[in-house]
């Protein structure tokens, strides 16, 4: 039995008895724990999947990875080419509600392709793409999803355009879409990483991406990425990773250094064949999967809390509202939710068991919208952790107080190993691994001990929140780490480093060899880092940027979600920042025409009543600072930033080569 207090409001739905229903994708009761059992079908497609329910509710199954294809009408695969295809459209599934520890079905857009696995694709994951720097793939996506006249809301009417600015929320930007193949080094022109086209229903379309010969081996992702469309169709789940593995050994040079990087890879051998002991590779997912159940007039089912409800018999949704379009997607809608944040698909899964002594390479990945994630792992405790966690009876406003009751044991480090896709220069000891949507983590974990261990997501305070709405505590999912074949010994950190070292007089020679060798005992990767650090006198110009959403119709109740970027300014009276300038985005203008080999440093922020992460599509950039003190940035950039005392807004300072190598 696990440790928990008792529950202090009402719910919506009736109380369960005791035999307790699980659920996850394909939901069994406590006494079918051992069960296999068929994901009902799509309505429009189907995804064919057996989920193994043996915990509440069931294993976090990895994704799959995608099925090469025959090329599309009028395109080709040449040797050593890849070509995939994948439709978008409507999938029905189930997924676990901790609210009520019973299964809710839902009907969400997502990705549905061919993969190589018998079991078939994960549910509302879309396939993994494995692929080799130097190769082109080939992706065909078919836009199955039904047209403006075709679509019902909520309530039962119909899609009327009323503007045809993306800026504008509107039901038409739910069913257009295309593909962003997240942290490439790729043509972001023509049919290559354009997030600037439009794939409307019922049309294909076939993207071409070129990966470079020199591209860092990494973990990256591929989701919908049309102005306008992107948050209805990510938090449907339309998100899958993208996975470049390379065995490029560093090249050094005549000075000391490194005239080639490798790939650390290398370092982190997938099985045994050369007698090196295998680094588990796993990838996880998490998904902010954003469906509520409606009633007969479209409006959200909720809770006398305000907590989203869907009732026995609803079908679950990312839709527009009758009245607001977004109302599912406002910057306080997914802490209204109550719902949980998702991995590979599944919400509060067992993964898939580990073992002690043995290391893992975990590729984080955050395909949500609407959270910050600040995810911990911690050895889980109470008097039988082996038992069903029993979500049902942890209330919305106990969950920090489960997981500080029932989650109280060791914490286990990881080591960061990569930032978005790119080698970091050093292992990183840590226990939380932050992440905002979009960010990917590598971690390297090892286990000391046997034993059931919490997958937990932070407290995030105010401050340091997304939309600066702090959340509690979670339980997202757990782990059993079996016991090893042999005693364990050493740290995880030693076990991890002696395992590199390993791998490296193995696999490297003389004189990277013996350079890596001494690296790696000084917690060093520089041998496998892709790009130098942008210094001062590289800097040619500085540039500002803020974003501004908020709220552009001031009628009681109302939500008409506006987004506009500007420059960032001062306001003289309170000192805090300000947005110059601000405009809606508009795609067929470009704003900053900027010369190619030019370095700059970028002042960035985001203001309003919601967060909202950056990244830069294709180039990488360098983080150099996080302002929020009355200070001037050195080097070239002459705005004062100055932040008023208690004030949580911030700007980043970032450095970026406008180049197509660096």
């Amino acid at each position: 039995m696990f440790s928990r207090r008792t529950r202090h409001r009402t719910r919506g739905v009736a109380a369960l008895g005791a035999t307790l229903l699980l659920g996850g994708v394909g939901g069994a009761t406590a006494q079918d724990e051992a069960s296999i059992r068929d994901l009902p079908l799509a309505a429009t497609r189907s995804v064919d999947r057996l989920a193994v329910t043996e915990d509440a509710p069931a294993h976090g199954m990895p994704p799959t990875a995608m099925r090469e294809a025959a090329p599309a009408p009028g395109t080709s695969c040449l040797p050593g080419e890849i070509c995939y295809e994948l439709s978008l459209a409507y999938v029905t599934a189930s997924l676990f509600n901790p609210q009520t520890g019973d299964s809710d079905d839902v009907r969400l857009r997502a990705y549905v392709g061919a993969v190589d696995d018998p079991g078939g694709q994960v549910p509302l994951v879309a396939p993994v793409v494995d692929i080799e720097p130097g190769r082109t793939f080939r992706l065909t996506l078919h836009n199955e999803l039904p047209t403006v006249p075709e679509m019902v809301l909520p309530g039962g009417g119909p899609c009327v355009a009323t503007t045809t600015d993306p800026n504008v929320p509107s039901c038409v930007n739910f069913n257009r879409t295309n593909m962003h193949s997240h942290g490439l080094w790729v043509s972001p022109a023509g049919n290559s990483d354009n997030v600037l086209i439009s794939i409307n229903p019922g049309v294909s379309f076939t993207y071409e991406y070129n990966i470079p010969p020199d591209h860092p081996a990494g973990t990256f992702w591929y989701h919908a990425h049309l102005h306008g469309s992107t948050a209805p169709q990510v938090s449907s789940g339309m998100a899958g990773p993208l996975v470049i593995r390379g065995n490029r050994a560093p090249v050094r040079d005549a000075a000391g250094g490194w005239a080639v990087p490798g790939d650390v890879d290398l370092l982190l051998p997938a099985s045994d064949a050369d007698g090196l002991a295998p680094v588990r590779d796993r990838i996880l997912l998490l998904q902010q999967i954003a469906y509520a159940c409606r009633d007969a007039a479209g409006q959200i089912k909720t809770d006398a809390d305000g907590t989203w409800r869907c009732d026995p018999g609803d079908v679950g949704g990312v839709e527009p509202g009758p009245v607001s379009a977004f109302d599912q997607l406002t910057p306080a809608s997914w802490q209204n939710s109550g719902r949980y944040t998702a991995i590979n698909g599944a919400v509060a899964p067992r993964l898939p068991d580990a073992t002690a002594g043995a290391v893992e390479r975990w590729r984080l990945i955050h395909g949500g919208v609407r959270a910050s994630v600040k995810l911990r792992v911690r050895r889980m405790t109470g008097p039988d952790p082996s038992q069903p966690v029993p979500y049902a009876d942890i209330a919305r406003d106990e969950r920090d107080d489960f997981v500080a009751e029932n989650c109280d044991g060791d914490r286990v480090p990881v080591y960061g190993l990569a930032t978005d896709g790119l080698t970091r220069p050093t292992l990183d000891e840590r226990t939380d691994t932050w992440l905002q949507p979009g960010y990917r983590e590598d971690v390297l974990v090892s286990f000391d001990a046997p034993g059931w261990y919490c997958l937990i997501n932070g407290r995030v305070e105010d401050a340091e929140a997304l939309n600066a709405d702090g959340t509690e505590s979670v339980l997202i999912g757990r782990i059993y780490v079996a016991e090893a074949a042999a005693p364990v010994t050493g740290s995880a950190e030693e076990r991890i480093v002696d395992g590199m070292v390993e791998a490296t007089e193995a696999r490297l020679d003389e004189p990277a060899r013996s350079a890596v060798v001494a690296d790696l005992g000084k917690g060093r990767l520089a041998a496998f880092v892709k790009h130098r650090p942008v210094e001062d006198g590289e800097l040619t110009g500085d540039q500002s940027v803020a974003f501004r959403i908020y709220n552009a119709d001031l009628r009681p109740g109302m939500a008409q979600i506006a987004f506009e970027i500007g420059e960032l300014g001062v306001d003289l009276a309170t000192g805090g920042f300000v947005v110059r300038n601000a405009k809606p985005y508009d795609a067929n203008v470009i704003d900053r025409p900027l010369a190619l080999g030019g370095v700059d440093e970028w002042l960035l922020t985001s203001l309003g009543g919601g967060g909202h992460p950056f990244h830069i599509h294709v180039n990488p950039f360098q983080i150099v600072d996080i302002l929020k003190s009355s200070r001037t940035r050195s080097t070239r950039t002459s705005i004062r930033a100055t932040a008023p005392p208690g004030s949580t807004s911030a700007a980043q300072a970032i450095r970026t080569r406008r180049s197509t190598q660096t």
